[in-house]
């Protein structure tokens, strides 16, 4: 019995730090997505486990052959949920050399605030870019991202402004303005800079994976450099990966 309760009590604190996960995030991002939400929904079961000797007996009611189904349904789950994460983690560490010098290296948008400024994920991304730029002087630079719906303006206006505030040529800059999703960022950055034997894109570490299969999928030879995710959106960006991995899998072509 000892046992059963110290295992309740740790399903209940990681359910409650779930939820406090998304309260917190809740008010450093704008609007509330898949990613906010995901830490709250993750622990609301743990939650709903803490407290299963409470309806375990109700459990017992229902039909065995559902309940084997719903058993091998979660184990299927589970197991595609830790090899996309596993393929997500090593996408971000593994970055190979292209062997030319990419003549574009596209940065990929990740939203910003109300004021025009980048959120800290897409200063990353940005600053990635400048160093890049700087060690590449002939290297053209796409800066990628639409408007979204809570944006004062597209995300490619303003990465291109953040890139001029701080030096770069503004000759080199390529905007593309008009996507909503890293499918479209390679499609629309493709039909600016035409057919490419190979780019180079910057984006988290937690997006390479799925930005490279896109990329390829719109015919470039990628190159992914992942930057540091911010640590108060960390977990939420790598849960939502895994669904958005899912997504693009199958949906993006």
């Amino acid at each position: 019995m000892r046992k059963k309760n110290i295992k309740s009590y740790i399903f209940f604190l990681i359910g409650l730090l779930g939820i406090l996960d998304t309260i917190f995030v809740r008010f450093y991002v704008q609007g509330m997505d898949l990613g906010t939400m995901l830490p709250a929904i993750i622990g609301i079961v743990f939650i709903a486990f803490a407290f299963k000797l409470l309806w375990e007996k109700y459990l017992q009611k229902v039909n065995l052959f559902f309940r084997r189904m719903v058993y091998w349904g979660f184990l299927v789950f589970l197991t595609v949920f830790i090899v996309a994460l596993g393929c997500i983690i090593l996408g971000g560490l593994y970055t190979p050399e292209p062997t030319e010098q990419p003549e574009y290296v596209i940065i990929l948008g990740a939203g910003i605030k109300g004021d025009g400024s980048p959120t800290l994920t897409l200063e990353r991304r940005l600053e990635a870019g400048i160093a890049y730029a700087r060690q590449h002087p002939d290297t053209y630079i796409v800066v990628s991202g639409g408007q979204g719906s809570n944006e004062p303006m597209p995300e490619g206006h303003a990465m291109a402004r953040y890139l001029k505030d701080r030096g770069v040529d503004p000759q080199r800059i390529v905007i593309e303005d008009r996507s909503s999703s890293t499918m479209e960022n390679f499609r629309y950055s493709k039909e600016l800079i035409g057919e490419q034997k190979e780019i180079v894109f910057i984006t988290n570490k937690f997006h390479v994976f799925r930005s490279t299969i896109l990329a390829r999928r719109n015919g470039f030879k990628a190159y992914g450099y992942g930057t540091e995710t911010p640590g108060i959106v960390l977990i939420n960006s790598y849960l939502r990966e895994i669904f958005a991995l899912g997504k693009s899998l199958i949906f993006d072509f």
